[in-house]
């Protein structure tokens, strides 16, 4: 608890003064209930003191993402155990973007008359990324703003703000670096023989033709033949966290994925961590998945080269695939440039 000490010698100074005026006018009436004003300071602390205790306060995003233009929205918004409330709140908000560091913050006052209630924060961005908002200090005030009461929450709230996209045409399909051979069959999850490897269950993205329909029928339920592979079809999705053509990358990125599952092409993603020396490996096989795969790839730190990924993919895995390596508007693969990135 804190006291208002300009506040509090203002509010005494203005009672002193019209004590003094009642008792230079001969008003001895009015003197006792100008007392009262001065009567009225402990009553309020005590009465700020419980009610403060009441209330309860959090912070969430109105949507798991947006897409640019549109300004990502927090909702700050309180409960009030009892039924008294105060007057004033002030909200210290500290909003800032991973990928561009400028830290800003925004205050708002709001009322906390009612039993609980809730209010919208739009906050203006001109860049993608993953938006942060926290809470830094909510101030309560009492009813004659003599004294405040300062809360630090431990609340922080994410929003990622996705690209829009872009069209692309002339997608690279799947080739595969090995032929098949005469006991291989081609589909959209590769070159498969036809020896069985094993029998899983279904998992989402396999395949009908690969459903052992009988095995399903007599366990009542859905159970698929893991062939034995000879050569790959997959498609490697690597984008380069290149510091300057980020929002590039982030845009071809989101538009090639949306493609891929167009397609119905078996893809993988491959977001590197520059500092740590790894990937991060994700098979998507709807759109549902594209913002928290957006906000890990938000979450990775930038770096000054443009190759930095590639280098490392080529230089600790043999895997056999079509590799689509992703520099700002750039689409490389193979020996090819695809330019038809608008």
């Amino acid at each position: 608890m804190k006291i208002n000490i300009l506040t509090l010698i203002l509010y005494i100074l203005s009672v002193s003064l019209l004590i003094a005026a009642s008792v230079i006018y001969e008003q001895p009436s009015l003197v006792l209930f100008v007392f009262s004003f001065l009567a009225l300071i402990p009553i309020s602390f005590i009465v700020f003191n419980i009610v403060s205790k009441n209330f309860e306060f959090s912070l969430y995003s109105e949507s798991e993402y947006v897409e640019e233009p549109n300004p990502p929205v927090f909702v700050f918004s309180y409960e009030n155990k009892k039924h008294l409330g105060l007057f004033t709140c002030d909200v210290e908000l500290q909003v800032e973007n991973a990928y561009f560091p400028n830290e800003a913050s925004h205050k708002i006052s709001i009322p906390l008359v009612r039993k609980s209630n809730t209010f919208k924060i739009p906050i203006e961005v001109t860049e993608i990324g993953l938006i942060s908002a926290r809470v830094k200090k909510i101030t309560l005030n009492d009813y004659l703003s003599l004294f405040r009461k300062e809360i630090v929450p431990e609340f922080e709230v994410s929003i990622p703000v996705l690209p829009k996209g872009r069209s692309i045409s002339n997608f690279p399909p799947a080739v595969p670096k090995d032929g098949p051979d005469e006991y291989t069959e081609s589909d959209n999850t590769g070159n498969v023989s036809s020896d069985v490897k094993e029998i899983r269950e279904y998992r989402p993205g396999d395949r009908l033709q690969r459903i052992h329909w009988k095995l399903s029928a007599k366990l009542d339920d859905l159970f698929v033949k893991e062939m034995s592979h000879t050569s790959s079809l997959a498609i490697i999705l690597i984008p380069e966290l290149y510091d300057k053509d980020i929002h590039d990358t982030a845009d071809t990125l989101i538009s090639c994925v949306r493609k891929m599952i167009q397609l119905k092409e078996r893809f993988e993603l491959y977001i590197y961590n520059d500092k740590a020396c790894e990937f991060s490996v994700f098979v998507l096989t709807d759109e549902e998945k594209i913002p928290e795969i957006m906000t890990h790839f938000y979450c990775q730190p930038l770096y000054e080269g443009r190759d930095n990924a590639l280098n490392t993919f080529l230089s600790s895995t043999d895997k056999n695939a079509t590799v689509v390596h992703i520099v700002g508007k750039q689409i490389q693969y193979g020996e090819q440039e695809e330019t038809n990135v608008y």
